[in-house]
């Protein structure tokens, strides 16, 4: 993989070309946040923000990379009116319009065709990696939120959980890794390469259609806290999520209490922060 940055015309046409891809033959609506127990943690987390935000009753949402849906459909019921944004029709056609409150507009979240101090939430749900330069998009979702307006974002890579991977496979280690670990390796450094053989997709498109990740490796919690509190968030809070090892505990007859473990893990940030896969972001104007 080349260490040049694409051009923002590259990492859009790459982001249209997998995103249609993976849309048209359904392997989007099977990623593993779509899973029933991911969408009540997100509902519950989408309940309560809305709870806390401006207009209680009348909240306007504006959710950024929207895709085929994934945060309008557990959104519509709970707010007044629902705008959602991304560059590729083939994802937005998938989404249900029936609830009547939700209008979809083909645009870069970077340059939304909205005012400023028009919304109470703004989410980014599983998008920022997708992003040339993340920070446009926070300064857009800044200007856009109002007063005490909230941005949610969720499912960003982790570059601590990166690094630590990074360190594992640079080790050579000679006995064999536990799978969940190789996998994660796959995933998270070689993510080109697994959907080049899963899907058929071009390992340089899906490398330009993910910068943030493929480049940078994620997110660094505290570079973006920074950057936030800079532009004038008043409330920055970033979240751990999704310990290493967490899906084949759940998905295993593992008598292991998930909830003890990660609690744990929580317990010992920061030093723990490698072991988490995403940061959560929650931002109050």
């Amino acid at each position: 993989m080349s260490n040049k940055l694409p051009a923002q015309n590259e990492v859009l046409e790459a982001n249209i070309e997998v995103h249609s891809a993976l849309a048209n033959s359904g392997e989007y609506n099977r990623s593993p946040h779509f899973r029933p127990e991911n969408q009540q943690k997100v509902r519950s987390i989408l309940e309560r923000l809305v709870s806390e935000a401006p207009l209680k009753a009348d909240s306007k949402l504006l959710d950024l990379g929207c895709g085929t849906g994934f945060i309008v459909h557990l959104v519509a019921d709970l707010v007044a009116e629902v705008q959602g944004v991304d560059i590729t029709n083939d994802m937005m056609s998938q989404i249900d319009l029936s609830k009547g409150n939700i209008t979809l507009q083909l645009a870069q979240a970077e340059d939304v065709p909205f005012s400023d101090d028009n919304f109470d939430l703004v989410t980014a749900y599983s998008f920022m990696d997708h992003l040339l330069d993340y920070k446009l998009v926070i300064d857009e979702a800044f200007r856009v939120l109002k007063n005490g307006g909230i941005f949610y974002s969720d499912l960003n890579p982790n570059r601590g959980f990166s690094s630590l991977l990074e360190s594992i496979e640079g080790k050579n280690y000679t006995e064999e890794l536990p799978h969940s670990v190789s996998r994660e390796i796959k995933g998270m450094l070689h993510n080109g390469e697994y959907y080049k053989e899963e899907f058929g997709l071009s390992e340089d498109s899906l490398t330009k259609a993910e910068p943030e990740k493929s480049f940078n490796r994620g997110f660094d919690a505290q570079e973006v806290s920074k950057y936030a509190k800079k532009i004038g968030f008043s409330k920055v809070q970033i979240q751990f999520d999704w310990f290493l090892g967490q899906g084949v505990l759940l998905n295993s007859n593992s008598t292991v209490d998930l909830d003890s473990v990660d609690s744990y893990l929580q317990q010992m940030l920061p030093a723990s922060e490698g072991f988490y896969k995403y940061l959560r972001f929650i931002f109050v104007k």
